[in-house]
């Protein structure tokens, strides 16, 4: 299998310590298979107006960019090209390369647990949480769709499914769904605007990277931004309605007496 799948792991399997934090439950690959399996339900309770109103929304827009995906590339190679750009696109990419992910998060946990801070350190392990379960959905999508990169010159409607060639690996971005998936937790947990136009600026230039290096058609990044966003905040609301109750006994020995002590988090 192409090594850009064995690097959409790499993250969560650094991350997969159990009781790594005191207050993060469980490990973000079983909380992401798990998130996963409420996602697919999603669906079915759909019920909120506003939220049907949202995906037709997306579904719209989604077609609309399918439209212009041949066009938007076209600009994108023929009239915004320049040598500044090309290095900017360089260190843009490396938002949704998971090897940089994993660096940048393992540092992020690494700050909280040494300035002791557990909303930072956990936003780190749910943004891994999110990485693992964004981007099993954008691999399953990516293989069974088959869809031609922009720089294979087979056009917008070529499809190959199961194909397993990374040239016929275009839909969804993967560097875009990683990317939006992390930045999406972030803004999430965090009440700052300032955070959440930087987050998302930085992981809208890593989607914008891969237009303009011709890996991937709009529609592509579109729907990687989308499940990396949605993914991202469902994992951080589904982490609230964790039961976040544990209990920890450990061994007591004292001169004239032995026993156990029980540690109970609720």
């Amino acid at each position: 299998m192409h090594v850009s799948i064995k690097r959409s792991f790499i993250l969560a399997l650094l991350l997969t310590l159990p009781s790594v934090s005191f207050s993060y439950e469980g490990d973000p690959i079983t909380n992401a298979v798990k998130d996963l399996g409420r996602l697919r339900e999603a669906p079915k309770v759909m019920s909120e107006r506003s939220n049907i109103y949202l995906a037709a929304g997306i579904a719209v827009t989604g077609v609309i960019i399918y439209s212009l995906d041949s066009r938007i590339i076209q600009v994108a190679q023929h009239n915004i090209r320049s040598a500044t750009l090309d290095d900017i696109a360089k260190n843009a990419e490396k938002m949704g390369d998971g090897l940089y992910d994993a660096v940048l998060l393992a540092g992020v946990a690494g700050a909280g647990y040494a300035f002791k801070d557990d909303k930072l350190k956990d936003t780190a392990y749910l943004a891994a949480e999110s990485f693992a379960a964004a981007n099993t959905v954008g691999l399953a999508l990516k293989y069974s769709i088959g869809r031609a990169r922009p720089y294979t010159g087979h056009g917008r409607k070529t499809f190959r499914p199961f194909s397993f060639k990374n040239s016929y690996a275009s839909f969804p971005s993967g560097h875009t769904t990683s990317a939006f998936s992390i930045a999406s937790v972030f803004a999430a947990r965090y009440d700052s605007t300032l955070l959440g136009i930087l987050v998302y600026s930085a992981a809208s230039s890593t989607a914008l990277q891969r237009i303009y290096s011709d890996k991937h058609w709009p529609t592509d990044v579109f729907a990687g931004a989308v499940i990396g966003t949605v993914t991202g905040r469902a994992v951080v609301r589904f982490s609230k309605d964790r039961s976040g109750k544990s209990v920890l006994l450990l061994p007591v020995y004292e001169p004239g007496y032995s026993g156990l002590t029980a540690s109970v988090r609720f």
